[in-house]
């Protein structure tokens, strides 16, 4: 589009700023090259005094050449406006290349404005919207009112350094706050380890005082609990009091501002750093964990441990020691003092992140009921390695998976393994993957197949398990499962399709007896009837039968069908049914569109 015609829609979205009486426009647009974005100069006029900023304050709104469409930012002046930097509003201690504003942007979003509505994407209404918005923040601000008590409590903006590949993981929830409360160490040495790299991800294992006592353990999933860097990486930490800010809500941008944030909780963080990096004087720059208590809501108690970590200088070591000085801890303290740890040096901050069960499952977590038990599933085939991905992802991380199958190229087609899987049992493959989805994840397996003796005694301990998932198709599985002799109340469902999968059959049992017969006789006229359809695929030489790994059914038939076996485990559990409940899923194709998977037949007895 040609300038123009950008100017003409902002010349037309300026004008209806007209109608709003507290805003004076200062400069019509202008166009800054090297931003590649438009700015409008102006005014804001507010009733109420504050000590952040003139009630006659100067701004920067600035846009895109796609206006009305793309980002709408509003910046302070660099003269005449907010210089602090307050809730709800970006980190405002650094100017913009051009000197003309501040990079505070002021977060508009729908979270922090009262009376929300709707964003509106018209030339005439969008950037009225966006100062009328401007102005309301403005009035909460000089009011003290920009968060309530009620509202989620957000951390201020670290500036994060795009130099270095790597982040910083934690597992931090409301019990080791309190494992934390006990701990009367401030400071000392963590135990770090990484898993990945571009980026490397380290995450905390073990943090310790400087004399080698553990402080606190951070508790993994198999995945992460496996030590992979020996010796560990080490990394100092030192936990404060609150959050470290200057300037009312900006986290500390250089190691000055960050000896002005710990001198108003009256720690000395020189006499700290002296201590701890007599630790790491190995030539190699280490990683600072700071942490701080902070609420889940403004104005509430503290209820969880927030770390941040900063990647530090590389302090004095060796030969590297202050002028006239030996090559001694005082020494090389002496120059850290006056060469690395200067008020201007920048603080290098990684992005940080709180990997706790909690915090991740929140998205779209299982019912409390399920998360609890422990699951044994039986199978690792296509069906129940899917079942087991979606249990996971959902937060259900106690399972053990059965089974003594190999992967072959076959189940490529529909399994979640991959290439890199052919040849190896499918339970240890599908284990390790599994537990790669989640930090907290706990998956097991037993590389055995499902038997028992002339006894009836299994080869699995069957009642260590709450819940028993057979995945398996196989008749014999349900026969053993008949014939044993619990000693306490299990759940068992058992998921099996049918030819190409356009069918699901599910039962499910809760007790310490178990009968699958009528479950048979439900099933049986189905089954009966995919036998004749077989003639109708192209199946492979090496055999037929929904065991082999050439077994035609495509993905997606198999994540709907696990899919829809996840939903019916789970609402069986939350019922408390104590019925067994027999159902029959059939997809249904209305004029060559997809509709669903319906039952077909459902059968409840007891």
């Amino acid at each position: 589009m040609e300038s123009k015609q950008i100017l003409d829609k902002l010349n037309q979205a300026r004008r209806a700023l007209d109608s709003l009486s507290q805003v004076e426009i200062m400069d019509e647009w202008q166009f800054d090259n090297e931003l590649n974005v438009w700015y409008l100069h102006l005014s804001i006029v507010i009733e109420c005094e504050t000590p952040y900023f003139p009630q006659k304050s100067q701004w920067f709104f600035v846009v895109g050449s796609e206006y009305p469409n793309g980002k709408i930012k509003v910046y302070p002046d660099v003269e005449n406006s907010i210089t602090v930097t307050l809730y709800h509003q970006a980190n405002n201690s650094k100017i913009e290349r051009n000197g003309l504003w501040r990079k505070g942007a002021l977060c508009l979003e729908v979270n922090t404005i009262p009376n929300y509505q709707s964003e509106p994407y018209s030339v005439d209404e969008r950037l009225l919207y966006h100062a009328k918005r401007a102005i309301c923040w403005l009035e909460l601000a000089a009011k003290g009112k920009l968060v309530t008590e009620s509202e989620p409590f957000e951390l201020p903006e670290f500036s994060m350094s795009n130099i270095f590949e790597m982040q910083f993981a934690f597992s931090e929830d409301v019990v080791t706050f309190m494992q934390w409360e006990s701990v009367e160490c401030r400071y000392g040495i963590a135990e770090l380890d990484v898993y990945k790299s571009k980026p490397f991800v380290y995450y905390v294992k073990v943090f310790k005082s400087l004399s080698n006592n553990i402080q606190h353990y951070t508790e993994w999933g198999k995945y992460l609990s496996k030590t992979t860097i020996s010796p560990p990486i080490i990394a100092p930490w030192i936990l404060m009091n609150q959050i470290p800010v200057v300037n009312e809500w900006q986290a500390p941008e250089t190691f000055g501002e960050l000896l002005v944030a710990c001198e108003k909780q009256h720690i000395n963080i020189m006499c700290i750093l002296q201590n701890i990096v007599s630790k790491i004087r190995d030539g190699k720059r280490h990683l600072l964990l700071i942490g701080f208590p902070v609420p889940r809501i403004f104005g509430g108690d503290p209820e969880i441990i927030s770390w941040k970590a900063l990647y530090l200088p590389t302090v004095s070591y060796g030969k590297r020691t202050a002028k006239g000085f030996r090559n001694n801890q005082q020494g090389w303290w002496m120059r850290d003092r006056c060469e690395v740890f200067t008020k201007n040096a920048k603080l290098d901050w990684i992005v940080s992140e709180n990997w706790n069960q909690h915090e991740i499952s929140q998205r779209g977590k299982m019912s409390d009921l399920l998360l609890r038990k422990r699951i044994l599933l039986i199978g690792a085939g296509c069906i129940g390695a899917s079942i087991a991905e979606i249990f996971v992802r959902a937060g259900v991380y106690n399972i053990t998976i059965a089974d003594s199958d190999i992967f072959e190229v076959g189940n490529l087609s529909r399994h979640i393994l991959n290439l890199n899987n052919i040849g190896e049992f499918k339970e240890l493959s599908v284990c390790n993957y599994l537990n790669s989805l989640n930090p907290h994840a706990n998956v097991k397996v037993i590389n055995d197949t499902l038997s028992n003796d002339d006894s009836f005694k299994t080869n699995i301990d069957l009642d260590r398990y709450d819940v028993i998932v057979d995945c398996t198709g196989e008749n014999n599985v349900l026969d053993i499962l008949q014939s044993t002799n619990f000693k306490r109340t299990h759940i068992i469902a058992s998921v099996s399709v049918g030819l190409g999968a356009k069918r699901l059959y599910v039962t499910l049992m809760n007790g310490n007896t178990f009968n699958f017969n009528a479950f048979y006789d439900l099933i049986s006229p189905y089954l009966q009837a995919e036998k004749v359809l077989y003639d109708d695929y192209d199946l492979p030489r090496n055999g037929i039968g929904c065991w082999h790994p050439t077994f035609p059914g495509r993905s997606d038939d198999i994540w709907i069908a696990a899919a829809t076996s996840v939903k019916v485990i789970e609402n069986y559990i939350i019922s408390k049914s104590q019925k067994t409940l027999s159902l029959i899923y059939e997809q249904k194709e209305s004029d060559g569109i997809f509709e669903s998977y319906e039952v077909v037949e459902k059968r409840e007895d007891g």
